[in-house]
């Protein structure tokens, strides 16, 4: 097991919410043990854990009463995150990112019912699942804990088997929204944003760059003739071939662009604060990556090449998203017209243009 006490780290830690003076004393603990599998001992978590995260804040202003609960949470083979009060619970959450919280409801200061108002008012906090507990607690109090968005509310003595019983439910529910949510979000064949979550970044995006003044660009690429490689080698090659392009395409990204699969065998990047040189030479990297595509059936390899489309500009007050996307599009349809395996680019003056206009010799 591991324990590292943490103080000042947490003090200087950026917070992600707003919060109040801390109170002299507070502190947090990190403790835990690496996961290994154990026996699945009824009331002990074992083995249903194992693939499931399983890291909780507990809150807790007794150093007694934390000790047990911890040591409760450990031979369940949880991760414990200990706080003495709100103001610390609230700077551990960015640093920890618990999977859930269980809290006593009588807090110094600030109570449970602050905490749990607090954490499901942001955006980024209100999925996590909070568990309240007290000695005694009024049936008014329950009603609130619950109306505020917390999960469960255990009634002290605890009843160890129980306790964890209830962590853990709260901690499957979690995980099962978590999958639900990325399964909504994601194409099921390449592991991309699906064309739902380019709807909703693209315009997001767009915004953002509008208010710093820079560039935002869109690439957009077509897998050549994808209909006969499905009708010549089968659906389990296109397929294939579908998810080795994702890859490629995946690698040659900055890890603040958004890829996603648009539908078919058209793929789409969304780039903030990228100029038309920079991602025009994105599109044409990845077009001659996917020259080099390695998809082999019976031991013959299937040519693969791609037709590319960008647009890009700074002048966002004037093109809006939906008009970006179209110019990509119509520099994607000239790239196909001009004979396949090209990258065209949309000119807000000249309309769309090889990338030869605009990459210099060897700069693809």
């Amino acid at each position: 097991m591991s324990s590292a006490k943490i103080g000042e780290s947490l003090d200087s830690a950026t917070p992600q919410l707003d919060y109040l003076d801390s109170p002299a004393g507070s502190h947090a603990i990190v403790v835990g043990d690496e996961r290994e599998a154990e026996p699945d001992v009824p009331g002990r978590g074992g083995a249903e854990l194992i693939d499931m995260p399983r890291k909780v804040l507990l809150v807790e202003p007794s150093s007694g009463e934390r000790w047990w609960l911890r040591n409760e949470l450990i031979s369940a083979q949880m991760e414990v995150f200990e706080a003495n009060d709100l103001i610390m619970a609230l700077r551990a959450i960015p640093m920890f990112q618990p999977n859930a919280i269980l809290a006593q409801m009588r807090l110094p200061t600030y109570g449970g019912l602050e905490l749990v108002r607090r954490l499901k008012g942001e955006s980024k906090t209100q999925s996590i699942p909070i568990l309240l507990y007290a000695d005694v607690a009024t049936a008014e109090e329950r009603v609130r804990a619950f109306d505020l968005g917390a999960v469960d509310f255990v009634s002290k003595p605890f009843v160890g088997a129980e306790l964890l019983a209830r962590v853990r439910a709260a901690l499957r529910t979690r995980h099962l929204l978590t999958m639900l949510e990325q399964r909504a979000h994601l194409d099921g064949l390449t592991g991309l944003a699906n064309r739902g979550v380019l709807e909703d970044r693209l315009p997001r995006e767009w915004e953002a760059c509008r208010r710093r003044g820079t560039s935002l660009a869109v690439v957009i690429s077509d897998l050549d003739h994808f209909k006969s490689i499905n009708d010549n080698h089968g659906h389990a090659s296109g397929d294939e071939v579908l998810r080795q392009s994702a890859a490629r395409l995946g690698r040659v990204v900055r890890s603040s662009d958004l890829v996603a699969r648009y539908g078919g065998e058209e793929f789409v990047v969304v780039a903030p604060d990228c100029e038309l040189h920079a991602a025009v030479k994105l599109a044409d990297r990845f077009r001659t990556a996917i020259a080099q595509l390695g998809v082999v059936e019976h031991g013959v390899a299937i040519p693969v090449t791609t037709s590319v489309g960008v647009a890009a500009t700074s002048d966002l007050a004037r093109i809006p998203p939906a008009q970006l996307l179209k110019q990509a599009d119509e520099a994607l349809y000239r790239a196909k017209d001009s004979g396949r395996d090209a990258t065209w680019f949309w000119d807000q003056d000249r309309g769309p243009l090889p990338a030869a206009e605009l990459l210099g010799e060897g700069e693809s």
